[in-house]
């Protein structure tokens, strides 16, 4: 009588576990739409140690600044279990940096010639990020830490330059990259923020996300990294 008994009052209690554990199976995946607004920015390292190389480096750091950047994509989560869920996607991401403006000084002055200049430098990636992330939490708002790294395509490079004349006047001139830049790169990604249950089969995601090239972008005695920090805004649904 008494197996019977802990039979019975543990019944109930297997049959909520039972029905979790399907629910969770359930939902295996879900699909999101991405958006984040970033600051993109790079580092610069010099591969020979030679003094020049330093001096470019001190140079370009006294002229060169961060730029607003914006990933954007579609991603895929797959649920592991409640707490782990793996990631991956299809991202689009302008990253770059900016020369502050110079002024152009001639030897032989040129009426016609412009006074001032400032540029815009823009790489363009589709990314493939493959990511881990830890959920915390039981409400409607859980909290989400990740990490990962992403596969990036190299699309094209190109510079905006604005010129400025005497008369106060300004032209806007565009040119794609002469520089052999490095067609794939990887970057590792960190993030954390909080996900929030809108619905039944939809939640609302936003993490602030670091992405740091990896690799050199270009085979030159200074190169660079590019890096971008940003807040990842995503909507994702469950299908069925």
């Amino acid at each position: 009588m008494k197996q019977i008994f802990i039979l019975l009052t543990i019944a109930p209690q297997l049959s909520n576990a039972q029905d979790s554990l399907t629910t969770e199976k359930s939902k295996v995946f879900s699909f999101a739409f991405y958006l984040s607004p970033d600051y993109s920015f790079r580092t610069l390292k010099n591969n020979d140690g030679s003094s020049s190389g330093d001096f470019v480096i001190k140079a370009r750091n006294s002229i060169e600044t961060g730029k607003p950047g914006f990933t954007t994509g579609i991603s895929t989560k797959i649920n592991g279990s409640k707490r782990i869920s793996g990631e991956t996607g299809l991202y689009y991401s302008n990253m770059g940096y900016k020369i502050e403006e110079l002024t152009l000084d001639y030897q032989q002055p040129d009426p016609g010639s412009p006074t001032k200049m400032r540029s815009t430098v823009n790489f363009h990636y589709i990314s493939i990020p493959v990511k881990l992330n830890f959920t915390a939490g039981n409400g409607r708002v859980r909290f989400i830490a990740g990490a990962g790294l992403a596969a990036n395509f190299l699309l094209k490079e190109s510079e905006k330059f604005t010129l400025t004349y005497a008369d106060g006047s300004e032209r806007n001139k565009k040119e794609s990259s002469t520089h052999d830049y490095k067609k794939f790169n990887i970057s590792s990604l960190t993030s954390i923020g909080v996900e929030y249950k809108l619905k039944e089969k939809i939640f609302l995601r936003a993490e602030p996300t670091l992405r740091y090239g990896l690799l050199k972008i270009i085979d030159t005695p200074v190169t660079e990294h590019l890096w971008s920090i940003g807040l990842n805004m995503g909507v994702y649904i469950e299908p069925g």
